[in-house]
């Protein structure tokens, strides 16, 4: 859904002009780049330091504004930094409001093309999974097969958001049939999203994720097998680094 106002609201004129106030922490411009996606993404960036923009969010009370407000502020800004104070407002809602408007929240994702971003939204929607899988879970299906690749990548992360935090978690069968179609993925991001996914899921499920990282060992990208491995056993990931470089060399 993109938001029918097209007209830039009051709120959202006030808060790119407050925006433009704070000074920037680097004038180099491909720090900003780099940080939420390089050239993929659409986003202006300011360098902005986040604890000025979470300052910025308290000065101007945003907590207190309604939902079609930032709405408004999330769909017709082109600032990476006015984007993240919708996400802060999001944050500050309660399960029940997320699961309650999951349907109208779920629009957010086409905005997102940076990691940044990306993963904010994510661990808003991890919260909601735990609390209601069933209800998330034919959107998560749905973006698992889509052709944006950043919606793909949503439906894993968006899964076991760092599962220390989680006190329920998805079913491992849940959670590696959304890694499976993507073991093969060009996109680096996708990749990354595969890698750290089947980490948490080893936090959790660390006997059925070992055999399953066993078995696709050689069909692992180098981007996923470092997130993947990177928590494991010293001793564990050597063995596996060999056997996955044997399995490499035979292709």
């Amino acid at each position: 859904m993109k938001n029918s106002i097209k007209k830039k609201s009051f709120l959202l004129q006030n808060i790119e002009k407050q925006l433009q106030i704070i000074k920037p922490f680097t004038n180099k411009k491909f720090f900003g780049e780099s940080y939420i996606g390089g050239s993929q993404s659409k986003l202006q960036y300011l360098n902005i330091k986040v604890p000025d923009v979470r300052n910025l969010f308290f000065k101007m009370k945003l907590a207190e504004q309604n939902f079609l407000d930032i709405e408004a502020v999330w769909f017709n800004s082109n600032i990476y930094e006015a984007k993240s104070l919708a996400i802060m407002w999001l944050e500050k809602q309660n399960i029940e409001f997320i699961i309650k408007n999951f349907s109208k929240i779920a629009n957010w994702a086409t905005e997102i093309d940076n990691w940044a971003l990306s993963d904010s939204y994510c661990s808003i929607l991890a919260k909601a999974f735990e609390a209601d899988h069933k209800k998330l879970l034919p959107t998560y299906i749905k973006w698992n097969k889509h052709k944006n690749p950043w919606l793909r990548r949503i439906s894993m992360v968006g899964t076991l958001y760092y599962s220390r935090m989680r006190k329920l978690h998805p079913s491992f069968e849940i959670t590696i049939s959304f890694i499976k179609p993507h073991l093969s993925a060009p996109e680096y991001y996708v990749q990354k999203a595969v890698g750290w996914t089947l980490r948490e899921c080893y936090n959790v499920y660390q006997k059925q994720t070992l055999q399953f990282i066993t078995t696709n060992l050689s069909v692992i990208d180098s981007d996923a097998w470092y997130a993947a491995s990177e928590k494991m056993p010293l001793a564990l990931k050597q063995k596996l680094v060999l056997q996955r470089r044997k399995l490499r060399l035979k292709k």
